[in-house]
Order: structure tokens, then C-alpha cells, then sequence
């Protein structure tokens, strides 16, 4: 059993129509690797964005929907590291 820690800096794209925002997003993840296979019930994500200067800079943004797309590009890019490493299957 192995715990792996990773930090990354994740870019997600907000598309408002009018306007493309790239959005850095801070991204701590921990997983354990047992016999070099990823445990999928270990996997511990942290991030971090300035989530208020979004919303006062854009104010059509729904605090929930922003969070729903950052997590899912977020899970995305995790698990395309996971692939590449060899983690994970495809």
C-alpha cells in the first residue's frame, strides 16, 4: 500500500459567450496504489479558487453551477492523470 500526493494547477474555462475566462484552480489530490492499481475510494481532492472575485466580476454566475463545472473539470483532469500514470484504465 502507497499513498501519492500531487499538486497541479488545473485551468478551467469559463464560457460566457461574450467573454472566455481561464480560471486557475489550485488542486491538492491524495490516493492510495495498492499492487500498482489506484483504489478508487481513496481518492482526496482539495482545491482552491477565488470564487468571490468571480462572482462580483461577473454577477450573472450561479455560485452553484461555478462549483458544479470547477469540480467536474477538476475530476476530469484527475482522472486523465490517473490514465496516463497507468492508475487507471481506460
Amino acid at each position: 500500500m502507497v499513498w501519492l500526493v500531487d499538486k497541479k494547477i488545473i485551468y478551467h474555462i469559463l464560457d460566457l459567450g461574450y467573454e472566455r475566462v481561464k480560471i486557475p484552480i489550485r488542486t491538492k489530490f491524495e490516493f492510495e496504489v495498492r499492487e500498482g492499481v489506484f483504489v478508487p475510494d481513496s481518492l482526496s481532492i482539495e482545491r482552491l479558487y477565488n470564487k468571490d472575485v468571480l462572482l462580483n466580476q461577473f454577477p450573472n454566475l450561479q455560485s452553484e453551477r461555478l462549483e458544479q463545472d470547477i469540480d467536474n473539470t477538476v475530476k476530469t483532469q484527475i482522472k486523465n492523470y490517473l490514465i496516463d500514470n497507468g492508475y487507471l484504465s481506460k
